[in-house]
């Protein structure tokens, strides 16, 4: 489709494997991989991206194995395994499954890896996983650590590093964070909306008790006015980070799009302490246009 300039294209094939898999792109057989070129390498972002399971099959019937396969992308530079896209398959499931978007976005980053993690042995499973995908050239603001103009990188650092940031302890309680000093903006304040956003939350090495993040927009700011804050995207309101080395995606509440953030909010739910928690961003946006009148 040399006009749509559109990618439809095969990404992944997983045949007989009864354990947890992680492999790039390509086809594995019984636990033997063979890899090939990723045919959506070139972009960090693809801002309209979709994920479908085909031939999808566990063995053992009714009483089969159960699993869930996630998209996952090492592209982030000092990130590897940040969750895009999944699904739970089980006994009985039906041959073609579409994998949603956690992030609530109709784009994705550069998927590098899929994870097929076994929740409960019974048989192996069978699938291909197929993508449709396009893009359209970033604008408005220079890039980070790439040639596109692209966001990528760390907004908030649970521990002390060079970047600034206010303490050297974890999370032990309710926080609310301040973009552009307390957290790192990341050159988000560059546009006042950006086209695509994603978020992820992130665990280190140790985990009590279980948290939330939030991303916060402002709307209404006028003279003398401060407007009224939102959740631009977020983790939810169950303790969604609650184990060390996790790695969450933060569902956007616009559809992928994004305002510039404000704050960044972490919520403990159960009593404990997160340590060296961050959160990460990748954003995309055009320049955009007015109407004359």
């Amino acid at each position: 489709m040399s006009y749509e300039k559109v990618i439809e294209t095969y990404l992944f094939g997983v045949t007989n494997q009864n354990s947890a898999l992680r492999m790039t792109a390509g086809d594995s057989s019984a636990g033997t991989f063979t890899s090939k070129a990723n045919p959506l390498r070139g972009t960090l972002v693809w801002d309209r991206c979709m994920y479908v399971l085909h031939g999808v099959s566990v063995a053992g019937g009714a009483t089969g194995g159960s699993y869930t396969i996630t998209i996952q992308t090492d592209a982030v530079r000092g990130y590897t395994a940040l969750p895009i896209a999944s699904a739970a398959i089980g006994p009985l499931t039906p041959k073609t499954v579409v994998l949603s978007s956690l992030h609530h976005s109709p784009g994705s980053p550069l998927p590098t890896h899929i994870f097929v993690d076994q929740t409960a042995a019974g048989g192996g499973i069978w699938f291909q996983c197929h993508a449709l995908a396009k893009q359209y050239r970033g604008a408005g603001t220079p890039g980070v650590a790439t040639a596109e103009r692209i966001i990528a990188g760390t907004m908030v650092y649970g521990t002390s590093h060079a970047k600034q940031f206010a303490t050297d302890a974890g999370i032990s309680a309710d926080v609310t964070l301040v973009v552009g000093t307390s957290a790192a903006n990341m050159g988000m304040n560059k546009m006042r909306l950006w086209d695509t956003a994603f978020y992820w939350a992130t665990a280190g090495v140790s985990v009590a008790g279980t948290f939330d993040c939030d991303i916060i927009g402002r709307v209404g700011r006028l003279v003398g006015i401060s407007g009224v804050t939102f959740t631009i995207a977020s983790t939810g309101v169950a303790g969604a980070l609650d184990a060390a080395g996790e790695k969450v995606a933060l569902a956007s509440n616009f559809g992928g799009q994004s305002p510039n953030p404000i704050n960044i909010i972490w919520t403990e739910v159960s009593a404990g302490g997160l340590s060296d928690s961050r959160v990460v961003v990748l954003a995309k946006s055009g320049r955009g246009s007015v109407a004359k009148t």
